[in-house]
């Protein structure tokens, strides 16, 4: 018997650990400079906020929707063996660039909180 999809999807589960592990690490490191109850989901065209959500979404939206989206592709991969590689690249893809944007993310809410005036 062939073990090297297990293999792979196991690897892949390691990665969605560390993926997560390091999200969630972001949120609660760069949580504890951000004191504004809401914060900044998206930026306009002018560099503004455009739409705010309360603190909790705003550090761990990255954290779900990663473990989400993650957890669907694999489904998928264990429902469509022969889809496999391709299923398991999109999800170490969705891994990395969800990692990249919490701390793009909260990098640019704290800049953005410095920058406030203060009321």
């Amino acid at each position: 018997m062939n073990n090297a999809p297990n293999d792979v999807i196991a690897a892949t589960l390691v990665a969605l650990a560390v993926g997560l592990a390091f999200i969630a690490g972001c949120a609660i490191y760069y949580g504890r400079q951000i004191t504004s109850r809401r914060i900044p989901m998206q930026w306009g065209t002018d560099g503004r906020p455009a739409w705010f959500a309360p603190r909790f979404i705003g550090l761990w939206f990255s954290f779900g929707v990663t473990a989400a989206f993650s957890a669907f592709l694999l489904a998928l991969a264990l429902h469509d063996p022969q889809k496999l590689t391709a299923l398991i690249v999109a999800t170490v893809s969705v891994i990395g660039t969800n990692m990249w944007v919490q701390v793009h993310h909260l990098k640019r809410v704290i800049r953005w909180q410095s920058e406030a005036p203060a009321s």
